[in-house]
């Protein structure tokens, strides 16, 4: 099912009128990411740096978020290592990210004020942290978009059996 954009949050920063959101049991599937779907992150590339966030599918399977702890401004990381660790109500673990960089930002401001700020906005106000990449060359092996990174989902939902909810207070 393609519908149009559904609500501001829903839409890449930046977007327009052609952006759109695929919804799939329930999950939305926005485009203008690219993703990391085995990881269940989304990756927003803004120029020469990442935002890096948790998808809908993660934060159903996850569920209310209970606490967060970002790895520190100025810390390296390396591809597959963690920026944050999430503990929720059914899971701890962490956030990694896809390439080797430097954290740059955190949102840590946002998850003080709301902690479920990422069960119910996943795609802006809760992102995890921001990353400026190694080598910005290469920073998009391995993550899929558009329609790619649709169909992947599409799998990845029908044979996880969910249906994503967002968390409320």
């Amino acid at each position: 099912m393609v519908l149009p954009p559904i609500k501001h949050s829903l839409r890449p920063k930046g977007s327009n009128a052609s952006d759109r959101v695929i919804v799939h049991r329930g999950c939305a599937i926005p485009s203008g990411y690219s993703y990391d779907v085995p990881g269940d992150l989304w990756v927003r590339f803004e120029g020469d740096v990442a935002r890096l966030g948790i998808t809908d599918v993660a934060q159903t399977r996850m569920g209310k978020m209970v606490s967060i702890r970002f790895k520190r401004v100025g810390k390296h990381v390396a591809a597959g290592k963690s920026v944050a660790t999430v503990e929720s109500a059914k899971w701890v673990g962490p956030i990694h990210s896809p390439f080797d960089g430097e954290v740059l930002e955190i949102n840590e401001e946002g998850f003080a004020e709301d902690m479920l700020i990422a069960n119910k906005d996943p795609y802006e106000a809760g992102w995890i942290s921001v990353v400026r990449p190694d080598d910005p060359s290469n920073a998009e092996a391995g993550l899929l978009t558009d329609d790619a990174a649709v169909e992947a989902y599409r799998t990845r939902i029908d044979e996880l059996e969910i249906s994503c909810i967002r968390c409320a207070d």
